[in-house]
């Protein structure tokens, strides 16, 4: 993975059966190459900790589907024996349907002094310098602390023809709300069925009319699907039958 990367795109969201999903991959291994961190045609895993504030003001303003909204995470790639050392920084935010994520590698204390403390690390190249900037000034205006460990098994994919159409298969789902550590271990709540998987679709413009033309052959329609709403969905739903 790159120190600094920057994407712009629509994400589309699908919610397939795994029998839709297992229709659907010989026709994209047709089309589209592995992603090089699918060895040998095997899924890669992802651990994330989402920050917010204490009254978990992003996710809430994110759930009402806003024209804009902001997250701010910290990724790591790798499973719990073979962990790369560093992590990524990750800004995300969506603005009319526009998808705009700016990340940075760090190491883990960077990451820690940066976001729980204010010290932001020092980059030399204009970009990560950008980056970190655009990070500060979040910061400035959101006191936030760890609130969510998020983690799943992910199959990416690039198109062969048009690398900028890139789409995953996220199965194995889980989440949890203590022990925010990366490396305490698979503890956590499933927040989707294991007879589901979840395809997100990247594109600058039009998908291409194969997958189109698949899609309705299968019967897989768009849907709306966040894992930290679903995660914060879960949790309101579970407050209210406490109160109850």
């Amino acid at each position: 993975m790159d120190s600094v990367n920057v994407f712009k795109r629509y994400e589309k969201k699908f919610i397939m059966t795994r029998a839709q999903a297992e229709a659907l991959l010989p026709i994209i291994r047709a089309h589209m190459s592995e992603d090089p961190f699918c060895l040998n045609g095997k899924s890669y895993f992802i651990r994330n900790i989402y920050w917010d504030t204490e009254d978990n003001d992003l996710i809430r303003q994110s759930v009402e589907k806003p024209r804009y909204k902001e997250k701010i995470r910290v990724r790591k790639y790798g499973s719990y024996e073979h962990s790369n050392p560093e992590v990524y920084i990750e800004i995300k935010k969506k603005i009319t349907g526009i998808v705009t994520k700016r990340r940075i590698k760090v190491t883990p204390e960077e990451a820690e002094n940066f976001l729980a403390h204010g010290k932001p690390p020092h980059r030399e190249d204009y970009l990560g310098q950008q980056i970190i900037a655009e990070i500060s000034y979040f910061l400035s205006t959101h006191k936030v602390v760890p609130k969510v460990f998020i983690s799943y098994d992910r199959l990416a994919f690039f198109d062969k023809d048009n690398p900028e159409f890139r789409l995953t298969y996220d199965t194995n789902i889980t989440t949890r709300r203590d022990h925010l550590e990366f490396d305490y271990g698979p503890v956590g709540e499933s927040i989707m069925d294991s007879d589901h998987v979840l395809m997100e679709v990247k594109v600058h413009a039009a998908m291409p009319l194969w997958f189109a033309h698949s899609l309705s052959d299968l019967g897989i329609y768009l849907g709306s699907f966040s894992k930290y709403g679903k995660e914060f969905e879960i949790l309101k739903r579970k407050e209210l039958i406490e109160n109850v």
